[in-house]
């Protein structure tokens, strides 16, 4: 039997632990029904470690089970605490020692040497057993991690140590100011939050007031879709809902396009075109539990899935670009008619004119606004239009192409009125 250990290989392994105590809270060792009690109890004291003071446990009523959440004050945070879970990657003595003994010899800019001269150094100096096949690897880990950059003289090889924080922050003003105005959420986030911690310094002076610290979790799968994107690969994303553990998952392969990210809830998507079907599907962020980067995409194809989305992209509300209640014509219409007095209820306007995405608003009579969009799913639209409730005079859905109307779309309308019928049955009214 493994012994408990506090660090960890992968944060795939906690991931979804820390954010169903986060997210949904209140969670205890039989409602993870997929998992063992050894692993449970393994990933909670895990979390307990990293994050004891945001830690609150209670116990149920029935059965005396402990029930676990994470309390984040989520307003006007300096630090995200989720960025611990990062910092707790493992490593082996070996790595420890390398690291050190590594850069050590490295610590003089003009020190250039190969993977077998190291090797050298560290064998007859720090008498080290050190094979030539290790200490290349480990180079070039920290090649790409862009802790070294290599040069070649001749068939030769070298390693030469990058530029230190220290020296950096030495000619550059204000560069720690910056990187805690940034450490909070990208391009930093947990970067700059470990140079922060590694200059012992602290961020005491910006706030971010309207913050979503449970996302960092999925920074890894943003930073593999990113390369892919840059890169012009295809990937294969392994997808399978948060709120059933039971469900397996299924895959999808096609070219990532665009990150999309919720002004509302922070939550983040990836838009993927499939060549087979010409399609786009955007896939949330935090579903993703693993990514592969394939072959490369056509440059051709990919061309013209972009000239797609730049088509598409003005008719989507949030991040379905295909009516999920069909009808006569690929758009979508919607003809909203509120109430709102004209001289003491100007804000509704305003509202409407900010909120409404570039959706036309118009006074069409004494204390009545008409607002109008086109999109592709107005379904997506539904959330927004139900804040309005108390002010709806009439809502008009219409199937469109163009400048061109269809008829009524009358189950989208339907479905919009027994939402709102099922509401008033669960608050009595």
């Amino acid at each position: 039997m493994s012994d408990f250990h506090e660090l960890i290989k992968s944060v795939d392994k906690c991931r979804d632990y820390v954010r169903d105590f986060f997210v949904y809270g209140f969670k205890s060792r039989s409602d993870f029904p997929g998992k063992s009690a050894r692993t449970y109890d393994d990933e909670r004291r895990r979390i307990v470690s990293w994050l004891n003071e945001y830690v609150r446990e209670d116990f149920s009523e029935i059965g005396r089970s402990k029930n676990i959440s994470l309390q984040i004050d989520q307003k006007l945070l300096d630090t995200n605490p989720l960025f611990r879970v990062w910092q707790a990657a493992s490593f082996t003595d070996r790595d420890l020692i390398l690291h050190f003994f590594i850069l050590k010899i490295l610590e003089d800019k003009e020190a250039a040497y190969s993977a077998s001269e190291i090797t050298d150094i560290l064998i007859d100096e720090y008498a080290l057993d050190a094979d030539l096949q290790t200490v290349r690897r480990k180079c070039n880990e920290y090649v790409e991690e862009g802790l070294l950059y290599t040069r070649k003289e001749g068939k030769t090889l070298l390693y030469l140590r990058d530029l230190y924080f220290n020296e950096l922050s030495e000619n550059t003003t204000s560069l720690i100011d910056m990187i805690k105005c940034f450490s909070l959420d990208l391009p930093l986030g947990a970067a700059g939050d470990t140079i922060l911690s590694m200059q012992q310094e602290e961020n005491s002076i910006f706030r971010v007031k309207h913050s979503f610290p449970t996302f960092t979790l999925e920074d890894e799968i943003l930073l593999l879709l990113l390369s892919a994107i840059h890169d012009k690969r295809q990937v294969e994303l392994k997808i399978q809902s948060n709120r059933r553990s039971q469900d397996k998952g299924y895959s999808s392969t096609g070219i990532p396009l665009q990150i999309f990210v919720s002004a509302r809830s922070g939550r983040r998507f990836i838009c993927m075109y499939h060549q087979g079907r010409k399609s786009f599907d955007c896939f949330r962020l935090d579903q993703i539990k693993s990514v592969s980067l394939t072959e490369e995409a056509d440059d051709k194809v990919l061309k013209r899935a972009r000239d797609h989305l730049e088509k598409d992209r003005p008719y989507v509300w949030g991040v379905s670009f295909y009516p999920s209640v069909r009808g006569r014509g690929r758009l979508q219409k919607l003809i909203l008619t509120i109430n709102a007095d004209d001289e003491k209820e100007t804000h509704i306007y305003q509202r409407l004119v900010r909120e409404g995405e570039g959706g036309s608003v118009e006074h069409i009579a004494k204390n009545t606004l008409r607002y109008e969009k086109t999109v592709a799913d107005v379904r997506e639209m539904f959330p927004w239009i139900r804040s309005f409730i108390g002010r709806i005079k009439e809502l008009k859905i219409y199937g469109t192409d163009g400048n061109k109307l269809f008829e009524e779309n009358l189950q989208l309308e339907s479905m919009f009125y027994k939402d709102l019928e099922r509401m008033y049955r669960v608050y009595g009214l």
